[in-house]
């Protein structure tokens, strides 16, 4: 669970569960409006949507923070005190690390990174009306590859303190 889903589930009541199953996901065909979904009444994807946008507004508004997903850089494109960053990496790193974390195969792998990666930009087009890998509003775009995760979380601090 991400902390921002902790807050939420904290703020909202909503268990951490059912966030969890409605993460990114899009809406049922006409029917999400009136129906309820399988965990919750509350778990409409534009009712999460509103709820997360307002969270991660507040937070913003509050201190410094780095939001990892959520289309906070979509939530927050009116802001000027907003780092964009994209973090990408080659498609045989990338499902060598889904092998790792995941125990699975190169196969599954593989098939797991298109379909993520199929989720993640249909629910970024949905809400955006914009391509989830697009570069117009990120001031960044990093390979992971080069540095490693924890080589390029410190390449970002030192990129963020530099510019405070």
């Amino acid at each position: 669970m991400t902390a921002i889903c902790w807050i939420f589930s904290q703020k909202t009541g909503i268990s951490e569960q059912g966030l969890e199953s409605a993460d990114e996901k899009l809406p049922q065909k006409i029917l999400d409006h009136y129906v309820p979904t399988r965990v919750t009444d509350y778990n409409t994807s534009h009712y999460l949507f509103r709820m997360e946008s307002k969270l991660i507004e507040e937070l913003a508004e509050k201190e410094c923070c780095v939001f990892i997903g959520r289309l906070a850089d979509w939530i927050l494109k009116d802001r000027d005190d907003v780092l964009n960053v994209f973090i990408t990496a080659p498609d045989e790193d990338r499902i060598q690390r889904i092998m790792e974390t995941e125990d699975v195969t190169q196969t599954q792998a593989e098939k797991l990174m298109v379909q993520i990666d199929k989720m993640r930009n249909n629910y970024y087009s949905y809400f955006t009306d914009r391509k989830w890998q697009h570069t117009k509003d990120r001031d960044i775009i990093v390979n992971s590859s080069l540095l490693g995760i924890e080589g390029t979380v410190g390449m970002l601090e030192y990129i963020v303190n530099a510019s405070n």
